[in-house]
């Protein structure tokens, strides 16, 4: 029984150190498909859904210009000038919209044309209580092109910076960069990022699924997503469905070669459990309070097995001490 016992204790202690060694590591978010069984009707724009777009005719500082008036000593006046661009967008998605959206608790399908360089964005109110699937695929209407794309989730402060660096990598305020992939932002890590002036990431740090064709993920939140200010006021968080038709600042993005068209559709379905976060504080300080208590309480066990009969001096009787007393025959 010692022995058994000592098996025992040995693997309590020990299996929580050979566990994590034996278990898969973790890789890239792998994508579900749930998207062809949606009740799809068309979106309600501007009321639980918004169109937004990001296009390359942002700045281009004439340095020249600047320096031609310092020169002259006169007013360095318009040194900003604009690109042309023609592409799909109208002008209106370029604007940024202050609409109240509902939560999202219906299913739509929606295509987005987007041009070489440019961004697409598709903006929605996610529900915490509500289990919701996104799926993009990627097409073009230029057989001579077999285009990818990069799909990123971000929240609305996520989302700011993104189009802060998708600015600056085009001439705004000045700061014109011609970044590649060797661009050292690249190797900064995702918790880090949001620290550098062009830094960005997207919903924790996971949904970014870059040079894809295709892809389906879901996404499940614990509560309203809330972002707290300096001064401790709260702002609610939407949530941006961004294609990326651009070369940004990753290094393992897709480069852009024409204009593409991305078919989007978002399934909203309830969830059948929704359990309170401080769930996970109680399950994870469990297991560990069973870990150190279990060995304690079998340890003690262990030791006091017998002493009641020891006290009893009834150690003979039951069996637990070896006698070589031989009955003598009759």
């Amino acid at each position: 029984m010692g022995l058994r016992l000592n098996l025992i204790v040995l693997t309590i202690f020990f299996l929580p150190m050979v566990a994590p060694s034996a278990l898969p590591s973790v890789g890239t978010v792998s994508a579900e498909s749930n998207c062809d069984n949606g009740k799809f009707v068309t979106p309600s724009w501007n009321q639980t859904v918004e169109r937004l777009a990001k296009v390359p005719n942002v700045y281009d500082y004439d340095f020249e210009f600047e320096e031609r008036g310092n020169r002259r000593g006169q007013d360095q006046g318009q040194a900003e000038v604009m690109e042309d661009y023609d592409g799909p967008e109208e002008d209106w998605m370029t604007w940024e919209p202050n609409h109240d959206l509902r939560l999202l608790r219906e299913d739509f399908t929606t295509m987005m044309a987007i041009g070489n360089d440019a961004v697409g964005t598709l903006r929605v109110n996610l529900d915490h209580e509500r289990r919701t699937t996104i799926c993009v695929t990627i097409e073009t209407g230029n057989n001579s092109f077999d285009p990818s794309a990069d799909v990123y989730l971000m929240t609305t402060s996520q989302y700011d910076r993104y189009t802060q660096a998708y600015d600056v990598a085009h001439g705004a305020w000045g700061l014109k960069e011609h970044r590649d992939d060797d661009d050292p932002t690249s190797d900064v890590p995702p918790e880090w990022r949001s620290f550098t002036v062009v830094g960005w990431h997207s919903f924790r740090d996971s949904h970014q699924y870059e040079d894809i064709k295709e892809v389906s993920f879901s996404v499940s939140l614990d509560g309203p997503e809330v972002s707290s200010g300096l001064f401790g006021d709260e702002t609610n968080q939407y949530f941006n469905i961004v294609v990326d038709n651009t070369n940004n600042s990753h290094r393992y993005d897709a480069n852009p070669e024409t204009e593409i068209v991305a078919y989007v559709s978002v399934v909203s379905e309830p969830r059948s459990t929704v359990l309170p976060n401080w769930t996970v504080s109680l399950v994870c300080c469990g297991l560990m309070m069973g870990i150190l208590v279990v060995p304690i309480v079998m340890n003690k066990r262990y030791m006091n097995s017998g002493l009641s009969l020891t006290n009893e001096n009834q150690q003979l009787q039951k069996g637990m001490v070896p006698s070589l007393e031989q009955k003598q025959p009759d």
